[in-house]
């Protein structure tokens, strides 16, 4: 069987909430699950990796053992190191970080560790641009990075109590993105399904502004595993709360991993999910 072969590789982004560590959870601790969690990712090998709920330890740990991986995240009571991340990590063989910022979902999104209407926490975006690595291979065709649109890749996790927070993050992270120029993707845990309001604001088109295209439905090779993401540690996911939306960018490929650490253990309580990406 032959394949049509793309122009250029796609982008592989992975969004990955790889749960908070919480000493109840007993077996599915943090650090029962650690290694688990850093062998999906090395499996996968996303060029640009997404994760949401790493504490500080937690980011030092993946930063460390994923060093091959560029990393742009602060923490979402400070923006510095305090409180919990959603960091971004770049394979630097492939894309070059250009630009970065951590916005609050609130009413004050560049104050820091600022609370959104109803959220119980502050809550964050992290967000970089990134251009293609020039190659050293003294054959390769030249490329002018400047002539080309970055690609934008904002990480991000919603409230998971404030239905206004929900609401209004949408709006907030949606106009916030909507000022840059290029391929955008937008991906974390939204806390809500298809049919909410975060989602329908973020896919809707408002004015002049187009609104974001789920991943899942543009895949043009279809999507695989299961339609639903989150299953507290049973692998059988109930809610689809964590998406991959996307705008001026083409989906070749979809999926939601379902991998194990063993027999009966899950990296987290969330499976993650990869996208192939081409930048229109």
């Amino acid at each position: 069987m032959t394949h049509p072969v793309a122009e250029s590789a796609p982008i592989r982004v992975m969004s990955f909430n790889a749960r908070v560590h919480v000493p109840e959870d007993g077996k599915d601790t943090w650090p029962e699950r650690a290694e688990g969690v850093v062998r999906l990712v090395r499996y996968h090998a996303p060029d640009v990796v997404c994760f949401q709920e790493l504490a500080p330890h937690q980011y030092d740990f993946v930063r460390d053992r994923l060093d091959g991986y560029d990393w742009v995240g602060a923490g979402r009571r400070d923006g510095a190191g305090n409180g919990e991340h959603v960091p971004v990590g770049v394979d630097p063989e492939r894309l070059r970080v250009t630009d970065h910022e951590t916005f609050w979902l609130s009413e004050t999104p560049d104050e820091a560790g600022s609370v959104g209407w109803d959220a119980t926490y502050p809550r964050i975006v992290t967000r970089v641009s990134l251009v293609e690595t020039e190659s050293d291979d003294a054959d390769a065709p030249p490329t002018d990075a400047a002539a080309t649109d970055p690609v934008h890749v904002a990480n991000t996790h919603f409230d998971h109590e404030g239905v206004e927070a929900r609401a209004e993050s949408a709006r907030v992270v949606r106009d916030r993105l909507a000022d840059l120029d290029g391929p955008t993707v937008l991906l974390g845990d939204f806390n809500c399904e298809p049919d909410s309001v975060p989602y329908r604001r973020l896919v809707a088109d408002e004015g002049e502004t187009p609104g974001f295209d789920d991943a899942r439905r543009l895949s043009r090779e279809g999507c695989l595993g299961p339609e639903h993401t989150f299953h507290e540690f049973t692998g059988d996911p109930t809610i689809q709360i964590d998406h991959v939306f996307v705008r001026d960018c083409s989906v070749l490929r979809h999926a939601t991993l379902a991998d194990r650490i063993d027999d009966d253990r899950y990296p987290s309580d969330h499976f993650p999910l990869v996208a192939d990406l081409l930048p229109d």
